[in-house]
């Protein structure tokens, strides 16, 4: 700690002893302006409010503390941080010397930077896109959760992912980014790349657009799975394991230019990506139709006609089921029922 930060150090802790002047007052008033030392001063005061060993630290004789402290500290660049006290002895008090003992006989650290958290959540039927601290650009589909720290300050980029994104990450090769899920940990340092992992999927599905990522399972599993640009790496839930594939990516990151493309897929994956989209609900009255597989692609289409182009793709029958008004005079979610014509 310098000459400068120690100063203001001990102008804090002599505000909480309630011995400030007119003129440290307004020098301490003037230095907590800035964000960064406002966030610093509110911590150490809440530290002062709620720690019982402050209060029993005052309580111990003064010159006793000042021996404690000089045979605890003998080592030199300790020595030497009390010699630059003693040379602002005016502004020395003993609260200070009693801190460093409590420190030296307490094994864990008591000024623990808080870290802040962003969330951003996507309501089903839209999408959105951010930046995040470190200039990663992050684009969401429907119904997905990004959480994130408001700086990125540690030695990863760390954010926490329950949906569909697609990022496009800052390079910073010293600083890795990851991606968890809540079965996968995505690591990069600069690559663009999709990561579907809703909740209610069966699998997790990561597609690489350049660059280069290694994914982890969380529970276990296989570990490290390394993937190349025009891969497909899928998660299984069930299985808890990692395999990858080639693929035709614009399948997986065509959302984020407004299409929904369709190759051979599940009826069950057709309707949950639907249902997101357009935020209806559709209940399956014959499962038989489940096994149906379906390609399609849409791109502005009303919920209507996509109903439509289902009903003359394959024989299905779709039911609009009249909404109800809810007790706020809002409408219920539009439920669809698919019924085997």
């Amino acid at each position: 700690m310098d000459d400068l930060n120690l100063k203001y150090h001990l102008l804090i802790l002599k505000k909480f002893e309630g011995e400030l002047s007119p003129r440290e007052k307004a020098e301490l008033d003037s230095w907590l302006r800035e964000p960064e030392n406002m966030i610093f001063y509110e911590e150490q005061e809440k530290l002062w409010q709620s720690t019982d060993d402050y209060r029993r630290m005052r309580t111990i004789n003064k010159k006793e503390a000042l021996r404690r402290v000089e045979n605890h500290l003998f080592k030199k660049t300790l020595w030497s941080l009390i010699k630059k006290a003693e040379r602002i002895a005016a502004i020395l008090f003993v609260p200070v010397l009693l801190t460093g003992i409590w420190l030296f006989s307490n094994p864990f650290p008591i000024f623990k930077k808080q870290v802040s958290y962003h969330t951003v959540q996507v309501p089903l039927g839209m999408t959105s896109s951010i930046i995040l601290p470190d200039g990663t650009k992050v684009a969401l589909n429907a119904g997905s959760t990004l959480r994130y720290p408001v700086t990125f300050d540690q030695k990863t980029r760390d954010v926490q992912l329950s949906g569909e994104a697609y990022f496009e990450v800052k390079k910073i090769r010293r600083q890795p980014f990851i991606v968890s899920t809540s079965d996968i940990a995505i690591q990069v340092t600069g690559t663009s790349f999709n990561c579907s992992a809703y909740p209610e999927d069966k699998r997790i599905e990561t597609a690489l657009v350049e660059g280069e990522i290694r994914i982890s399972g969380l529970n276990g599993g296989e570990q490290g799975l390394s993937v190349k640009p025009g891969e497909l790496a899928v998660f299984s839930r069930s299985g808890n394991t990692i395999k990858k594939f080639s693929a035709d990516l614009d399948k997986y990151i065509s959302w984020k230019s407004g299409k929904l493309i369709f190759r051979d897929d599940s009826m069950t994956t057709v309707l949950a990506k639907l249902g997101r989209w357009y935020n209806v609900e559709f209940q399956v009255v014959d499962e038989e139709m489940l096994g149906y597989e379906y390609s399609a692609t849409f791109s502005g289409e009303s919920l209507d006609q996509v109903l439509k182009m289902l009903s003359l793709s394959a024989p299905i029958y779709c039911e609009m089921v009249p909404r109800k008004i809810l007790n706020d005079n809002s409408y219920e979610k539009q439920i669809i029922r698919l019924h085997k014509q």
